[in-house]
């Protein structure tokens, strides 16, 4: 009696173990468009780090004009609070709060109840509120939206410039008090309503007609609580007003908050306090120190990127294959350029800009190649070291010459101008109408694009595969079938033949 092969089928063939090992097979078809895929991917993010190394360099250096050379300090004062930015300048001043900006608040004659109806039988009736010169916000109320407390809801579910809420009133009645979210006379209130004159009386309101009870007014219509008050300072005699306590136009770079009015003196006028902006460099070392490490992150980003290992031996007779370990952007030439140019500029010559220093090995900061420094050497290797005695007396002996050597002197350029130019051309310029894009984005652009291109084949080819699977699948199940009716045939042929011999 023949014995069947054992497996999985009706005839003994393992079909899944034959479509695994088919699979397997088939799946190697994947493996170049995946190392492609891989590959692209890989230098996508390579630039991404070498981009982000840039920014910060570029954030650096920004700082380093800013908070550096040019930085200032503040000193304290009681009635206001100032910060200093970009453009200011050491200087004195003599500085007054007159009047500090309020909100306009204005509110309704008081109710015996909060949830009475105030409105009249109308189909619809709208409520309009417009702060200042601003867009009016249209409040939309129904029959059973007229009370104080659902009136208040109305407004502030359309959280726009004002707020509402019902306050108690004398004798235990209610009021709605409005307020406005902005201060000054850009935060005027007025409140009109339409399609209901019973509401209107209660709610109206023009701060160009203003309703005042308390000398004569409408005692039954809405009235001024608080009035709108711009804030009103004097700086160097000056007369300065606004509608808020937050005031970046007064002077270039100085941003005041306006906290109390100024004090005053025996004689009831107001002392005026002094802003005293002086000139502060303490952040100076601090940024250069940042702005060599972050220098060398770049080179780190831009070596790993570019990084070079021998040749992976074949086996006999086959040729050398390249290393896998190699970085993601060797031998791209973009790369070269950038490295080769962030070099130069860092290590150059700015004669022009300085006297005394004319390059960064002046003040202390030289190139190490292994463990070796020297900044007469050029090249796209090497990281950056301080000196950090040759640098702390540089700054102290003559930081105005460092000052030049790195941002430039009577219109030379210095180190922040070159390196400006290559983030210009790597990165983009976003200050430019339309945005110009830089070298590493459009690099980017079309690693991308071909990432997706050979997204598309590997879902094509996974496609295919899995359609000739299937196609084997059914072809093993229909051999599976002939030849489990073939082992019947054959024990049923050698039964016969064990009765005719028996």
């Amino acid at each position: 009696m023949a014995t069947p092969i054992s497996g999985l089928g009706g005839s003994g063939l393992d079909i899944p173990a034959l479509l695994e090992q088919m699979k397997t097979a088939e799946s190697k078809k994947l493996n170049p468009y995946l190392l492609k895929q891989s590959s692209f991917n890989g230098q996508v993010s390579s630039w991404g780090k070498i981009s982000s190394s840039l920014d910060s360099l570029k954030s650096n250096l920004g700082k380093l004009e800013d908070e550096g050379f040019n930085g200032v300090s503040i000193g304290d004062n009681k009635a206001f609070k100032a910060t200093a930015g970009k453009g200011a300048i050491p200087n004195s001043y003599s500085v007054i709060v007159e009047q500090l900006a309020k909100s306009h608040k204005i509110g309704t004659p008081a109710q015996a109840s909060n949830s009475d109806q105030l409105g009249s039988n109308a189909a619809t009736r709208t409520l309009n509120i417009t702060i200042g010169d601003g867009k009016t916000m249209a409040v939309e109320l129904k029959d059973d939206e007229t009370s104080l407390t659902q009136v208040a809801k109305k407004i502030n579910d359309k959280n726009g410039d004002v707020t509402a809420s019902v306050m108690p009133a004398e004798n235990g009645q209610f009021q709605l008090v409005v307020t406005s979210k902005k201060t000054g006379s850009d935060g005027e209130i007025k409140m009109e309503v339409t399609g209901d004159s019973k509401l209107a009386d209660v709610l109206n309101y023009d701060p160009k007609v203003p309703n005042d009870p308390a000398n004569g007014g409408n005692k039954s219509s809405a009235y001024q609580i608080n009035a709108a008050q711009n804030a009103i300072l004097t700086i160097d005699g000056a007369k300065v007003e606004r509608s808020s306590n937050t005031i970046a136009d007064a002077i270039e770079g100085i941003t005041f908050e306006l906290r109390e009015v100024s004090e005053k003196d025996d004689n009831g006028d107001l002392k005026p306090e002094t802003l005293a902006v002086t000139a502060d460099t303490s952040k100076v070392k601090s940024l250069i120190e940042d702005f060599v490490k972050m220098y060398n992150n770049f080179l780190s980003a831009a070596g790993t990127a570019s990084a070079y290992s021998e040749p992976v031996k074949g086996s006999s007779g086959d040729l050398a294959q390249q290393n896998p370990a190699n970085g993601a952007l060797f031998g791209d030439g973009t790369l070269r350029r950038l490295t080769s140019l962030m070099k130069s500029t860092a290590m150059g010559s700015y004669g022009e800009a300085g006297d005394l220093f004319q390059t960064l090995g002046s003040i202390g900061i030289t190139v190490k190649f292994d463990g070796n420094t020297g900044d007469d050497r050029t090249g796209t290797l090497g990281s950056l070291s301080i000196d950090t005695k040759k640098l702390d007396a540089a700054l102290k002996d003559n930081p105005k010459e460092i000052e030049g050597l790195f941002l430039g002197k009577d219109g030379n350029p210095g180190i922040k101008a070159g390196m400006e130019e290559v983030f210009k051309s790597y990165l983009g310029d976003s200050d430019k109408t339309p945005k110009t894009e830089g070298a590493i984005a459009t690099a980017i652009k079309g690693l991308k694009e071909q990432e997706s291109r050979v997204a598309k084949q590997i879902t094509r080819m996974e496609q295919r595969i899995e359609d000739s699977l299937k196609r084997s699948e059914k072809e093993f199940l229909r051999l599976d079938q002939a030849m489990t009716e073939m082992n019947s045939m054959s024990q049923q042929l050698q039964a016969a033949l064990l009765g005719i011999m028996g």
